[in-house]
């Protein structure tokens, strides 16, 4: 057997179609730290309290770009 799990016996078509029916919002928010890096956390917008706990990602605040400045 091979492949993954999540792509044997599945065309390829139906993999992008998923994708594009789970589009949403995103919200961040940067928490300041004094003695350590920012960090700044990206979340859905319409998450309840317990899916924001197992869907978020964080990173360094300077790491992350303003809209405009990713022109």
């Amino acid at each position: 057997m091979s492949g993954s799990p999540d792509t044997i016996d599945e065309p390829p078509e139906t993999r992008r179609e998923a994708v594009r029916e789970r589009a949403f919002e995103l919200e961040s928010i940067v928490v300041q730290h004094d003695e350590m890096p920012d960090r700044c956390t990206i979340y859905p917008a319409e998450a309840t309290r317990m899916e924001r706990m197992a869907e978020w990602i964080s990173v360094d605040a300077d790491l992350c770009l303003s809209l405009e400045d990713a022109r």
